[in-house]
């Protein structure tokens, strides 16, 4: 996606030209749909004839999450849904054909469709129409079960997709924070060199020290992960949104 944001990035030779989002706790609230997903894991293995009890399902999914965890760690990428599903099955010693496996990930990955949840950072919506008049806008986003293509959709829904000009998904790039590919695949579809960007996020671990190891400005937001930790590794630092237009002209 590009709304001209990179032609409007080479325009200026100077200053900050370009900003850079996280999605989860940064955007969007921290939003939790583990219950959904096992009552939804639940109905398709009773379907199935492979009862489980609620106990060994909550086992089985915290095991999974383990594994993705360990992998978005050591290898910095999220592991696709088939493999998601290949640990929880096998942990549950259930299987399901592949169609029916396929569709079980779809369902699973499509799960804050419909709820409530996840909903923007109070401000979010008042201060990006404000920031895409005056930058490139763009999104770098670590996914777990819920991939591009569904906050594509969340973000459409909260009428937040037209104010990027590029969108960057961990698993649609392949690689996950705080990787230099992601910050810089954002960048050059951005039109900005990295001496021009500040990335704003809210885990210091992954947003901020992949932002400065590419050379952007990094910025902490505390509003929703409290991450006090992180302040002496950023540039900037902020608790809400309507602080950030003064703070990024202060960047400038």
């Amino acid at each position: 996606m590009n709304r001209n944001g990179g032609g409007r990035a080479r325009d200026r030779e100077s200053g900050l030209v370009a900003v850079t989002f996280d999605f989860w706790g940064t955007l969007y609230e921290n939003a939790y749909v583990r219950d959904e997903r096992l009552h939804i894991l639940e109905r398709v293995l009773e379907r199935n004839g492979q009862p489980r009890a609620w106990e060994s399902l909550e086992a089985a999914y915290g095991h999974a999450r383990s594994v993705w965890d360990r992998v978005w760690r050591q290898e910095q990428r999220s592991i696709p849904i088939a493999r998601w599903l290949d640990e929880l099955l096998g942990h549950l010693e259930a299987s399901l054909s592949d169609d029916a496996a396929a569709a079980l990930g779809r369902e699973i990955e499509e799960a804050y469709l419909h709820s409530n949840v996840p909903r923007p950072v109070d401000g979010v919506c008042d201060v990006l129409p404000a920031l895409a008049q005056r930058y490139a806008v763009g999104l770098i986003s670590d996914t777990g079960l819920t991939p591009g293509r569904v906050l594509r959709q969340v973000m459409a829904r909260d009428r937040l997709l037209s104010l990027f000009d590029a969108l960057t998904f961990s698993d649609e790039l392949g690689i996950a924070k705080p990787s230099p590919e992601p910050f810089l695949h954002t960048l050059e579809h951005l039109g900005a060199r990295p001496e021009q960007g500040a990335h704003i996020g809210d885990l210091p671990e992954t947003d901020i020290r992949g932002a400065r190891s590419v050379g952007m400005r990094a910025v902490l937001f505390l509003g929703v992960s409290h991450r006090e930790d992180g302040r002496d590794l950023a540039d900037a630092a902020f608790e809400h949104y309507d602080e950030l237009e003064h703070l990024l002209a202060r960047l400038e």
